[in-house]
């Protein structure tokens, strides 16, 4: 949960004598998944991902360098929303917490294109994409209910990343992360009511490699930075998953992105402008055999990033000097860069 000194869940978040209510329900869910570990979809034995090893988790972790990060301002409302879709997610699903076992489902033919027109008319800054999950991106001793999973980015306003690293900044990824968790519970309810049941994972609920996953799903690639680099928005993103109990669409898995690593291997601009000295030259292999990305890599040394992400609400220099978040054309153009190599 994002750090602040004056928010606080609103009584309709909290349960009576205890928690805010969704970190209850999140209890009462981990607990479900250990008493019921053949109904849920778990984290290899041997993980090693955890949710804490990437830095850009906003939440709890280590004093920096040179004292505690400043009080994160903004709106309560962007907070309250915050809370309020992490909560709403989990609330979700306490029916399956009382259902066993697989459910049968039958196609609807033209499912995938109705989604696609629910998602376009309801938000213009939205892409989705649908695979499977690989069970080596489930952060270890995590698990989801599905193994499958409809991935969705929302975009973050250049105007708004351009003025980084600073409160503006902050303030527009407080809000992609509040509008974000009300868009996978809202697509989740819409796959409800055409019979699907799923699971949505709000952008900071941490249970799977986020950025990973919508690689194989199609929607980008890992920049050198490994934060996720799209066509649409370059790395001005951020994601969140809703994992579905059965294909019920096809997969939009595909490599047409790859080429991207081979940009970032010349590029190095997020490297040699990250003010903690924190990206590596060279990826560190952290998981390898993964069905459709090949290796999940580490990209960056955390404690190095810490320090500045904490001290200045989220830093995110290393999006803002991004080629790819430049223009509305630098993708093609750097693609064209790239092939005529």
């Amino acid at each position: 949960m994002p750090e602040s000194s004056s928010n606080s869940p609103s009584e309709e978040q909290r349960l009576p004598g205890g928690p805010p209510a969704f970190l209850r329900v999140d209890t009462q869910y981990a607990e479900w998944g250990k008493q019921h570990p053949d109904l849920v979809y778990s984290s290899l034995p041997d993980s090693v991902q955890g949710v804490m090893d990437n830095p850009r988790h906003v939440g709890p972790g280590p004093v920096p360098p040179g004292g505690a990060p400043p009080a994160m301002p903004g709106p309560d409302e962007t907070m309250q929303e915050i809370l309020k879709g992490m909560s709403q997610s989990w609330e979700d699903i306490r029916p399956y917490f009382t259902e066993s076992g697989q459910t049968l489902f039958e196609p609807i033919p033209g499912l995938w294109d109705d989604l696609n027109l629910y998602v376009n008319e309801k938000w213009d800054d939205v892409r989705i994409g649908f695979t499977e999950l690989p069970q080596k991106m489930i952060f270890r001793g995590k698990f989801t209910l599905f193994p499958y999973a409809l991935v969705v980015i929302q975009e973050m306003k250049k105007d708004k990343v351009d003025l980084a690293p600073g409160l503006s900044a902050q303030q527009e990824v407080r809000r992609v992360y509040a509008g974000l968790g009300l868009v996978v519970n809202d697509i989740a309810r819409w796959l409800r009511q055409h019979g699907v049941r799923c699971q949505s994972n709000h952008p900071m609920g941490g249970l799977v490699n986020t950025p990973s996953l919508a690689a194989k799903a199609g929607l980008g690639w890992q920049g050198r930075s490994g934060i996720l680099v799209t066509p649409e928005f370059g790395p001005r993103v951020r994601l969140a998953p809703v994992f579905i109990e059965h294909k019920v669409f096809e997969f939009t898995d595909n490599l047409d992105h790859q080429w991207i690593e081979k940009h970032c291997e010349t590029c190095r601009k997020c490297e040699k402008e990250c003010p903690g000295q924190a990206i590596y030259t060279e990826k560190v292999i952290n998981v390898d055999g993964v069905p459709g990305v090949g290796a999940i890599r580490t990209c960056i040394d955390v404690t190095k990033c810490l320090g500045p992400f904490r001290q200045t609400m989220g830093c995110m220099v290393c999006i803002k000097v991004c080629p790819f978040s430049q223009d509305d054309n630098a993708y093609t153009r750097l693609k064209a860069a790239v092939d005529n190599k």
